[in-house]
Order: structure tokens, then sequence, then C-alpha cells
């Protein structure tokens, strides 16, 4: 197991702390690995709320059918597809 390199410190009443430390108690951890897992969970969360999302079947199809769809003209699009990429 890796040995952790960085602090992180925050400021909480007593009562946070006392219940942190029974939430920790109830999981046989420390109070260090139950904020850790909390947070670390709440941030995947946090991550996920803006890359994934769910639709029912109409919502579906019409989501595939608008991918499938030819973009409509514009001229934002047609100076994109007649710029040179930077690399080239």
């Amino acid at each position: 197991m890796a040995t952790a390199e960085k602090v992180m410190q925050f400021r909480l009443q007593q009562e946070e702390k006392e219940r942190i430390n029974r939430g920790a108690d109830l999981r046989g951890v420390n109070a260090s690995q139950f904020v850790l897992h909390a947070a670390l969970k709440e941030a995947e969360m946090a991550e996920a709320d803006q890359t994934k999302f769910d639709l029912n079947h109409d919502q579906f199809v019409a989501f595939l059918s608008a991918l499938d769809a030819d973009p409509e003209p514009n001229a934002a699009l047609n100076k994109l597809l007649h710029t040179a990429a930077p690399w080239d």
C-alpha cells in the first residue's frame, strides 16, 4: 500500500467531529480513512453528474437520431471545417 504524501486540513464543529468519529467506529476505520473515503465517493458522484446521464427509451431514440443527423450548416461549422489544424 502506498504511503500518503499530502496533508489536507479543515475546520469543523465539535459535534461534526464526534459524528465523524462515530461513523468511523461503525465502519471499523479511523476518522481520516472515513473522511477520505466519503470525500472520494462524493468527488466521483460530482464527476459522474458531469459525464453521465439517464434517458428513457424515447429520449434515447431522440438522442441517437440527433447524433446520426447531418449538422445544420452554419458559419462556425464552415470555419472549423476550413481551418487548418495547428499541427499541420
